[in-house]
């Protein structure tokens, strides 16, 4: 993990504690994306400048968290991991080491794409964890994915084909130059496509929006990105195209290896009437991942919406959240608003709700 302790607007006052807030980064990212641009303009220093206390976490297999106490990268079983771990396994590590060093006893959490499918998966499969926090703010909220739009819906057919080949030829880890990739390049990229998406597997995922993008701040990008996962975590998307559910992996024949509980038509699925923790959500038209009507059906599901909010900008896709050159003023400030406005609830002792 990493941490912004206070701000340059926003220096360590003695006696004064600063509220804590853990950043949980989407598919193929790191911390690092959340002070990817200039402080005026990248999340984490936002939020450490508005007198937040902020910590940036790291799922496992990227960049940063590569370190395991038996297990090496390098060997194919380190990568069987899926977003489901990262929702029962990696967040509540990462949660419990944010309340160990502050001494508090809730978190704000603030999640993109993936930050929030692992958060929502958190919620029903480690019920203890909604009373660690406050309020979650969920940026391109991705539970549902039957209408998505990215191109890791053209592996559906396949999934079960990938997992065979990742499974039995060592091909565990993601990378943005392996044979997946190839695959996807070549159904997706045509004469006169947009060169950049089809050079970053991170764009070609995830979409590209040319008028929010900083182009000084690019080379940046793919420095840091595609920072590093599990081919089964971009295939259990995959699963969930063809089943129109928000469920756990699917291991076929070998699902009572794994559940209790599985049912005929597969692995159990997740519930969002369980989220109960008061949820912000924020989501946009041109959103390849959390495509508009799979973000409206998870929204009439959540029993305890905060604030629902649709960026104001009909262009506004999946990676602007991040990198967006407006996101400072399109995004962030609403962000900042509604944890002030839970935090003032929490600390005055009432219930976490919109006025």
């Amino acid at each position: 993990m990493h941490r912004i302790p206070f701000g340059k607007n926003s220096p360590i006052e003695e006696g004064v504690v600063k509220p804590a807030v853990y950043l949980q980064h989407g598919l193929l990212c790191s911390s690092a994306d959340w002070v990817m641009g200039i402080a005026a303009k990248s999340l984490g220093y936002i939020l450490a400048d508005a007198g937040f206390d902020v910590w940036l976490g790291n799922y496992r297999g990227n960049h940063y968290s590569r370190e395991h106490c038996e297990l090496n990268p390098d060997r194919n079983d380190f990568w069987y991991f899926s977003w489901d771990h990262n929702g029962v396994y990696d967040i509540p590590a990462m949660i419990d080491t944010v309340l160990l060093y502050t001494g508090q006893e809730k978190v704000h959490y603030v999640g993109h794409s993936m930050g929030t499918t692992a958060f929502m998966v958190m919620m029903q499969e480690r019920p203890e964890y909604k009373e660690k926090v406050k309020m979650a703010n969920l940026l391109a909220p991705v539970a549902y994915v039957e209408h998505m739009r990215s191109p890791i819906r053209l592996l559906t057919p396949f999934v079960d084909s990938i997992e065979w080949i990742a499974d039995h030829l060592g091909l565990g880890e993601f990378l943005p130059d392996s044979w997946l990739m190839d695959v996807l390049a070549e159904l997706v990229c045509e004469p006169g496509w947009l060169e950049i998406a089809c050079e970053s597997v991170i764009f070609l995922l995830c979409g590209f929006d040319p008028e929010q993008t900083n182009d000084t701040l690019m080379s940046t990008i793919v420095h840091h990105t595609p920072a590093g996962t599990s081919t089964f975590t971009v295939l259990q998307y995959g699963q969930e195209v063809g089943t129109g559910g928000f469920h756990a992996y699917d291991y076929g024949n070998n699902n009572d290896e794994h559940y209790t509980n599985f049912g005929p038509h597969g692995p159990p699925e997740y519930d969002p009437a369980t989220f109960t923790v008061p949820l912000s959500l924020y989501w946009s038209q041109n959103d390849w991942l959390a495509e508009p009507s799979d973000v409206l059906r998870l929204v009439s599901q959540l029993p305890n919406i905060f604030d629902d909010y649709e960026v104001p900008y009909a262009q506004w896709n999946h990676l602007d959240y991040l990198y967006g050159i407006d996101a400072d003023t399109l995004v962030y400030p609403r962000v900042v608003e509604n944890m002030w406005d839970a935090e003032d609830d929490y600390i005055n002792g009432r219930d976490i709700v919109k006025d």
